[in-house]
């Protein structure tokens, strides 16, 4: 018979697979259309009756981007009433177990908590724990800053998207009990856009005790847009769709199509690259001074989410695949040093940077070409020496919360393994979900051992806020005099250093 599970809202009914629940498609808030675009989110309407929870809802509002079937994508139906969850639960009991909440990444604009790679069975069975995918608003759709939108009800404008991840968080809070999970043990976790997210989450006021654990991966608290920047873009973004940025009753009623299409061009314009530079996204979370009031490493820093136990990581060659996605697959010195100007906003510093890691690069013997010191420095800025600060100001808070720190190497055999240790190749490993994405990561029986270690790490993690294991033992927490990392990759191994001679360039406040 299937499982039917009672909600406030009404009764929903999901699907018993072996020993495994599984309720897709759930709604957590109202379709945000309408009145209710550029709205916070609100409650979902009361059904009668029995709900099938047996499909997923629909992704948010996107263009598909080609080539992205390597990393186990797929072409999905989207809409802009999006604002659905999954579970998968080994039992409808009082078992309270762990729950783990994953935030898909995608660059704010793509994405979907229903992508094949992230099929919760996996780790539900071989944890015993609940958990639980999402969909959030993306692009303008999710993070239009414009104080025209705000009224009575709304007084702040952007950060819809991540409104909707705290509603999401809310509904867990709420319901999770009656899915056999403990709403008293949340762990966030989510990949590049999804690891923002999660620093998000840890910087602001709103989603404090929502949640007990985060794992940001290849993400943390930097990337979020200044409030100048943010209405450049909504100005910008208002001028291609022909409408006035103060006539919130027609950026209400365009036909959601046509606001994709208008940021699919703003966004491929050079000089939106131009005006966003060194934040990357045009569409993201915005400092606001409401939902966030400060940039979240700041609000980290102050003291946010002391009690929070953080496991935080990034892969070694995050760039290189997010370079071959954009077709870059060579470069010129020229070519690098201006492309890293566009990120700095400042050739001088582009220019430290670049002569910086080609020469530490060279003194290794590690490869110095224009291509490999541009990925080098792009993996940094973006990914690596933000969950550094993150890690370290974690670490010095006075608070319970316990800090860990993981680096993957795995490397990839995918574009004759000039990838090396790509972007997202942690995902599979965390999900167990290889199988589906052989060409990435490999079918070595190495590759099935790491997935059990990473598996086993996060669901540890879970479960204590302590990632050691059998497998990992010993898995010392990470102080910022002390940066004690471990290693997953073909040698598994804790470090306490690694390329310190790039690190030194940013002991000040370049890029900060």
């Amino acid at each position: 018979m299937p499982p039917i599970v009672n909600t406030r809202y009404g009764q929903l009914q999901g699907q018993t697979k072996d020993d495994l629940h599984v309720f897709r498609g759930i709604p957590f808030a109202a379709p945000p259309v309408g009145e209710l675009r550029f709205r916070a989110p609100r409650p979902p309407e009361p059904w009668d009756g029995v709900r099938e929870a047996n499909e997923p809802g629909p992704g948010s509002m996107q263009t598909f981007i080609q080539g992205l079937e390597l990393l186990g994508a797929w072409e999905m139906p989207v809409d802009e009433d999006c604002l659905s969850l999954n579970i998968w639960t080994p039992g409808l009991d009082d078992a309270h177990r762990p729950v783990m909440f994953w935030i898909h990444g995608g660059g704010f604009s793509g994405g979907s908590g229903a992508t094949p790679i992230y099929d919760g069975q996996h780790l539900a069975r071989r944890g015993d724990v609940v958990v639980v995918t999402i969909n959030y608003r993306l692009g303008a759709l999710g993070y239009l800053y414009n104080q025209a939108l705000t009224d009575g009800d709304d007084p702040q404008t952007g950060n819809y998207g991540m409104r909707d991840q705290v509603a999401a968080l809310q509904w867990v809070r709420d319901h999770i009990s009656e899915f056999g999970g403990d709403p008293n043990n949340v762990t966030i976790f989510g990949e590049s856009a999804g690891g923002m997210s999660v620093g998000v989450l840890m910087g602001a006021a709103e989603a404090k005790g929502l949640f007990h654990r985060a794992i940001p991966q290849s993400g943390a608290g930097h990337h979020s847009l200044p409030t100048d920047v943010a209405e450049e873009v909504c100005r910008r973004y208002c001028a291609v769709l022909e409408v006035s940025p103060e006539d919130a009753g027609a950026l209400r009623s365009i036909p959601a199509q046509d606001m994709l299409d208008a940021q699919n061009a703003l966004m491929a314009d050079p000089e939106t690259s131009a005006l966003t530079g060194r934040f990357l996204m045009a569409f993201s979370p915005v400092v606001e001074g409401g939902f966030l009031e400060t940039l979240p490493i700041e609000a980290v820093r102050n003291g946010r989410s002391k009690d929070v136990d953080l496991l935080c990581g990034t892969i070694e060659d995050e760039w290189t695949l997010l370079a071959a996605l954009q077709g870059v697959n060579e470069m010129d010195e020229a070519s690098a040093r201006g492309a890293l100007a566009v990120t700095a906003g400042d050739a001088d510093v582009a220019n430290r940077l670049y002569d910086h890691y080609r020469d530490a690069r060279a003194s290794r013997g590690d490869g110095s070409d224009p291509l490999t010191v541009y990925d080098s420095v792009m993996t940094d800025y973006v990914f690596r020496i933000p969950s550094d600060r993150l890690l370290d100001a974690h670490s010095g808070l006075d608070g319970s919360g316990k800090t860990y720190a993981y680096m993957f190497n795995q490397q990839s055999p995918a574009m004759d393994g000039r990838l090396r240790a790509p972007h997202a190749i942690d995902i599979p490993f965390v999900w167990g979900t290889g199988d589906q994405m052989r060409p990435f990561i490999g079918d070595e029986p190495q590759t099935d051992q790491l997935s059990g270690f990473a598996m086993d790490a996060w669901i540890s993690f879970a479960r204590s806020g302590n990632p050691t294991t059998n497998a990992l033992p010993g898995w010392p927490q990470y102080r910022a005099d002390q940066r004690y990392t471990m290693v997953l990759g073909p040698d598994v191994k804790t470090v306490r250093e690694d390329r310190e001679v790039e690190r030194e360039i940013w002991s000040t406040d370049l890029l900060e």
